[in-house]
């Protein structure tokens, strides 16, 4: 980042990433935002909710929580009001932040001051701090997770604007988790406070629940389900990777909360990637010049309107389309098909050339049962061609040189 960043925690990829998109994708949007005109009204509105439905907890009524609160504050380098709030409507244990400028609001939900010990609760209170930091004092972040919350309440929200703002939600919550271990440097403690709030059992040992998360991950790599906040399992997974195993923490973490790409399930990001590999694709599959054809390119910018061939061979376009996603990899196949009869007048030259490629790139099994389903190919047509493919093009090429 070019600015120093003003948290005692380094900000996570996916943050920067999408608060990068949006502010280059979503500009207008993110210049409204970014004046604020929203914020005295929301404010108001977060005052008013607070009274009306919580027992407001005064220092002078528990001034050890006070105590720990400022102290935990100073370590995460806050210095702001806190004020401490009971829910009036007890349904399980839970703590969460009411965010206005300047002023941090904690509200518990259920005895969470009792069932917690004391570093317990230090560690609660790292969580909910930092994610009180995280909107007090990174703008930027604040400014891409209220673009993302009105992406979302739009009545022509997309899928990959649902998934953005989960995704933005799920590393809120991991980072956060961060912010536990960094007031206490207890991991145990904060494996303990989590599990108490999900479970509400007061008897928790950090080593079992250890345990029990290692035989869930021994079973294969588990994906997040979370809408808002990941599972205890793999939000535990995240603290003991970034305690014992900080080098490789981030990539594992990624592909927990994140998943393998998904055609059907694809966030901004992931969106702007596959457009990527589309692009690239595209490029190298009308590389050689006799396929470039008036046709075949037409076709190309209504992918891309700005499209260029490829000048150079993409030695890494293999290893970037490899995924184990079914849908997408048909995609990629689909897209090779559409350039294999853009152009009827090149006959079956393009087809070969598609199948030629479609093997470099570890897709020819599934590009063939594609292209005999899709282009109606009886199997001695399919077999003809993948036989002489090679030559097939060969002669293109030549009959444009």
């Amino acid at each position: 980042m070019d600015q120093v960043f003003p948290l005692p925690l380094e900000p996570l990829a996916y943050h920067v990433e999408m608060i990068h998109y949006l502010q280059s994708e979503e500009a207008d949007l993110w210049k409204w935002f970014a004046s604020g005109r929203l914020r005295a009204q929301q404010n108001d509105e977060v005052r008013l909710d607070l009274l009306k439905s919580t027992y407001r907890v005064e220092p002078d009524a528990n001034g050890m929580l006070y105590a720990s609160a400022e102290d935990v504050a100073r370590d995460l380098g806050l210095n702001v009001p806190i004020t401490f709030y009971q829910a009036q409507t007890a349904v399980g244990l839970n703590a969460s932040l009411a965010y206005m400028p300047g002023e941090a609001h904690v509200v518990f939900t259920g005895p969470v001051t009792t069932t917690l010990t004391g570093t317990e609760l230090r560690c609660v209170l790292g969580h909910e701090l930092l994610h009180f930091g995280l909107l007090d004092r990174w703008s930027d972040y604040l400014i891409a997770s209220q673009i993302l919350s009105a992406m979302t309440n739009d009545a022509q929200a997309e899928p990959s604007h649902f998934a953005s703002a989960r995704l933005f939600q799920l590393y809120s919550e991991v980072y956060c988790d961060r912010g536990a271990h960094r007031v206490t440097g207890d991991l145990d403690a904060c494996i303990t406070s989590l599990v108490k709030l999900e479970t509400g059992t007061t008897d928790v040992s950090a080593d079992s629940y250890l345990r029990q998360t290692q035989e869930i991950f021994d079973k294969g790599h588990p994906r997040s389900e979370g809408v808002t906040h990941p599972e205890t399992f793999i939000r535990v997974k995240a603290m003991q990777l970034w305690v014992e195993q900080d080098h490789v923490a981030a990539a594992e973490i990624a592909r927990t909360i994140e998943g393998p790409l998904s055609l059907s399930e694809l966030d901004l990001l992931a969106q702007q990637k596959v457009s990527g590999l589309t692009r690239r694709l595209i490029a190298a599959l009308l590389r050689p010049a006799w396929l470039r054809t008036e046709a075949t390119l037409a076709h190309a910018r209504l992918f891309f309107d700005d499209f260029q061939p490829a000048g150079a061979v993409d030695g890494d376009l293999a290893s970037d389309l490899a995924c184990d996603n079914e849908n997408l990899r048909d995609y990629f196949c689909y897209v090779m098909l559409d350039f294999a009869v853009a152009d009827r007048d090149l006959e079956e030259a393009p087809l070969a050339a598609a199948m030629l490629l479609s093997d470099a790139l570890g897709l020819g099994e599934r590009f063939r049962q594609l292209a005999v389903k899709e282009l109606k190919l009886r199997k001695k047509q399919m077999e003809a061609i993948e036989a002489n493919a090679a030559t097939i093009v060969a002669r293109a090429a030549e009959a444009t040189d």
